[in-house]
């Protein structure tokens, strides 16, 4: 497994409920509707993805406004690849 250079944050602009899942997703570099279509499988089946998400929400810090400017590595990919190619 590789080597996070970066603490786990929730990150609130880029949130649907708490930023819970952003952060998730951004500090394992997986696509952040990912992570949250797994919190609602999770919490259908039996309300666990619920409370995991409480208990995240509560624990993690949000990110301070340095680390919440930068985005991921991959809307960055995305935000400069050129439409018209």
């Amino acid at each position: 497994m590789a080597r996070r250079d970066h603490p786990l944050y929730r990150y609130p602009e880029d949130k649907m409920i708490g930023g819970v899942c952003s952060g998730i997703g951004r500090y394992f570099d997986v696509d952040t509707t990912l992570i949250r279509v797994l919190f609602v499988v999770l919490a259908l089946a039996g309300g666990s993805g619920l409370i995991a998400y409480v208990i995240l929400w509560i624990v993690l810090a949000p990110a301070p406004a340095d680390a919440a400017s930068t985005a991921a590595p991959d809307t960055i990919a995305a935000d400069t690849a050129d439409p018209s190619t």
